[in-house]
């Protein structure tokens, strides 16, 4: 039997031997979505060979090695040296300067840019901006507000979702490729990403339940940068700043016919600008991706080490004549948060025939955390795991995707006394285990050459498990679970002019409380607590006008919200969620993009702009006896705009200046207070030295808060008093501040 086995493996590689000899044939593929890229041309001495097909495959006969050109308008062309009988992958890097023709890659949409049914928004990387956290990038998406109370603190908001939450980010589903960085209680941390890594950023603005499972206020999509331009490239970074300000950063990147590897790892630190908050973070990633045949697997292992201290908020008089202070009872404890954090991932995309593709996924996530507090100490740890699949199905006029996301999670979590920052005794040990199941399926149809239509729906099952380990008299276990919620969404674009497309979508969005919110202060489970849902409504339209160049997007939209989660405060410590009725949000989101300068020519530049207008108020929300309905909701903004322009000289000079203005908001349900918002500008300049044929240096530097403004980086919404104490609704931002960096760049070809 061996021998016929043997017989028969070299019967087949003499076959495909034979049959590819004297014939050039591959594939071209998206270097960053791994989408096939259709109609890209081989040329050769201006002469075309050939063109790759949809699935993006091409062959053409010869019978010895040639240099070939690969173009397309939408990706920056490449040159190869290519052999006949060996399989090519030709990986295209997108241009940026066909940004509305770029294929998403977030899960489920694969559109192109300018053809999804939905508030929308792609932001690709800024080699310029210094991108100490993920704040400064989210926030050139219009309808996106993100507060930054320190480096370790944030809050993502949503065209108005997700202000309740005190201290971190939920009502928003946020995935690193694949992988998902949302907990099982609906927490999104991405203020510890190294934004180095990111080569692009996806959002969908909105209830997107339908198509992502529980996320009410939207979904954001980080995607490493896996394209690989050369067979060998390395990046050294060294930035400092004040305030202690210190990052260094190592990239590497090594690229085969079939393979490419990268590796980064980074260290950032500062003294921060107010008492109390040092920060230090490591950051660690691989990449791995490797095409054969009609498959590409790909790998991700994402390593995070932090250690920052908590200033926490302070009261207005405080925060007006000493921002630079710390709260006193974090002071007195030099309170501090602590985690080391794994996030991995595997996903193998087959093309099984030219009409099926799939991609299937598994992740692993695991944290491993500790944070002292004024109140007490928090030891926890969490443990996730799961799959995603997603099957497409192209019927040329039609096209299907359906798919499943499945984790289970556990989460251990102990509290202790504080003695003066020092753990006391124990007094509550849990053990949470979630299960999450997301069931999608969606369907596009080309309705004419200009009309698409777009049509899905989701069905999300949510429990939780508690398990009580303290021995006291009161035990809280239990298992809990949500009735199964089905969320549809339909979308449809169309194409006014080759240059123009307009869009509508209406969709079902719900975020479940977590089991934190559903326990009450004498501790027990709130079973009457109700996820909060509502409809999300959009009617927009995008393009290019005046010889391209000037790109628009503009969305109107309205969301309605019933059972809107708020926090109740009974102590710091103690905090439990209640339904607030329904609210209403809506707005107007645009983004403008201006080409100053032909590209091609001496001067480049641009100038974006996103703005937004929103209001967002109680419909109905009576509490404790208050009557709250008709206010706006707090610690929104009623304006937000983010205004950069860009200059190049000879593509080696660029001056970048920004301009972020974020309008007025309530800081109480009663809407007694008011913060008035605040104008900040940053400006920052970067001059590339090429030090050789294949090395470059590049200096930057830039301040930012040039005109050193006092203002709120966050709001603490409702902020309590207690005792003779003033309620500590204000985070303070950063004075003026500045920074230069030196980036090295080596590349082999």
């Amino acid at each position: 039997m061996t021998i016929i086995y043997r017989t028969l493996f070299m019967l087949v590689l003499l076959t495909s031997t034979v049959s590819s000899y004297g014939q050039f044939f591959g594939r071209v593929i998206d270097a960053q979505t791994g989408q096939p890229v259709n109609g890209a041309k081989l040329i050769q001495d201006k002469t075309t060979l050939t063109v790759s097909s949809p699935t993006g495959h091409f062959s053409f006969p010869g019978d010895s090695a040639i240099l070939v050109t690969v173009s397309h308008p939408a990706f920056k062309s490449m040159q190869e040296m290519i052999e006949p009988g060996r399989q090519m992958f030709f990986l295209l890097i997108p241009s940026e300067q066909k940004i509305e023709e770029i294929t998403v890659s977030a899960p489920l949409l694969n559109y192109r840019n300018k053809e999804v049914p939905a508030g929308f928004s792609l932001i690709t990387a800024d080699s310029i901006h210094p991108n100490l956290s993920a704040i400064e990038v989210l926030e050139q998406s219009p309808g996106i507000v993100m507060q930054k109370g320190a480096l370790n603190t944030g809050r993502v908001m949503i065209r108005g979702i997700g202000s309740r939450s005190p201290y971190a980010t939920t009502r928003i589903r946020a995935y690193l490729d694949d992988i998902p960085l949302t907990s099982g209680d609906g927490n999104t941390t991405i203020e510890d990403l190294e934004m180095q890594n990111i080569a692009r950023t996806e959002i969908v603005r909105g209830p997107a339940s339908a198509l992502y499972g529980s996320g009410l206020g939207g979904v954001i999509i980080f995607h490493p940068d896996h394209t690989q331009s050369y067979p060998f490239s390395a990046k050294a970074l060294m930035q400092y700043g004040p305030f202690g300000q210190t990052k260094a950063l190592l990239n590497t990147g090594l690229r085969k016919n079939k393979s490419i590897v990268k590796t980064n790892i980074a260290h950032t630190q500062t003294d921060g600008f107010r008492q109390n908050s040092n920060y230090e973070r490591w950051n660690g990633q691989l990449l791995y991706r490797h095409h054969f045949g009609n498959h590409a697997l790909f790998l991700l292992s994402n390593f995070t080490h932090l250690n920052a201290q908590i200033p926490s908020s302070l009261d207005e008089p405080t925060y007006q004549k000493s921002p630079d202070k710390a709260a006193a009872n974090w002071l007195a404890v030099e309170g501090y948060e602590q985690y080391d954090k794994w996030l991995s991932g595997i996903t193998l995309k087959s093309d099984i025939t030219n009409i099926i593709t799939n991609k299937a996924s598994l992740f692993l996530n695991h944290i491993n955390a500790f944070e002292s507090r004024p109140f007490n100490i928090l030891d926890d740890k969490m443990l996730t795991y799961g799959l995603r699949n997603e099957l497409s199905i192209n019927l040329g006029t039609l096209n299907i995707t359906s798919g499943a996301e499945i984790f289970n999670e556990r989460y251990d979590w102990q509290l202790m006394e504080t003695n003066s920052g020092v753990p006391g005794s124990k007094f509550s040990d849990n053990i949470e285990t979630r299960f999450f199941a997301n069931f999608f399926a969606k369907g596009d149809i080309n309705l004419s050459e200009k009309w698409k239509l777009s049509a899905g729906a989701n069905l999300n099952l949510l429990s939780f498990e508690l398990e009580d380990n303290f021995n006291d008299q009161q035990d809280l276990s239990g298992k809990y679970n949500y009735d199964p919620v089905l969320s549809p969404r339909i979308g449809i674009t169309g194409a006014i002019n080759p240059k123009m497309t307009i869009y509508a979508s209406a969709g079902h969005g719900f975020s479940p409380p977590s089991v934190e919110e559903t326990l009450l202060p004498e501790g027990n489970i709130n079973p009457d607590l109700k996820p909060e849902e509502g409809w999300n409504y959009d009617l927009g339209v995008r393009g290019n006008i005046f010889n391209n160049h000037l790109y628009f997007d503009i969305t109107g939209y309205f969301v309605g919200l019933n059972n809107l989660l708020v926090t109740k405060r009974e102590t710091e410590e103690i905090f439990y969620g209640i339904n607030a009725g329904t609210t209403s949000h809506y707005g107007l989101e645009s983004k403008l993009k201006l080409n100053l300068f032909n590209s091609s020519g001496i001067w480049s530049g641009s100038l974006n702009l996103n703005y937004t207008w929103m209001k967002n108020r109680f419909d109905n929300f009576i509490d404790n006896q208050e009557d709250y309905s008709g206010n706006e909701l707090p610690g929104i903004p009623d304006q937000h705009l983010q205004s950069i322009a860009n200059i190049g000289f000879k593509k080696k000079t660029f001056l970048q200046l920004n301009w972020r203005y974020s309008g007025k908001m309530h800081l109480d349900d009663a809407n007694t207070k008011t913060y008035s918002g605040h104008h900040l500008f940053d400006v920052s300049l970067s001059q590339r030295i090429i030090t050789g044929g294949n090395t470059a240096l590049d200096i930057q530097g830039g301040i930012n808060n040039i005109f050193d403004r006092h203002y709120a980086g966050m709001i603490l919404v409702n902020a309590p008093s207690f005792g003779n104490n003033l309620p500590r609704y204000y985070y303070p931002g950063a004075p003026a501040n500045g920074f230069i960096r030196i980036i090295f760049r080596f590349t082999k070809q």
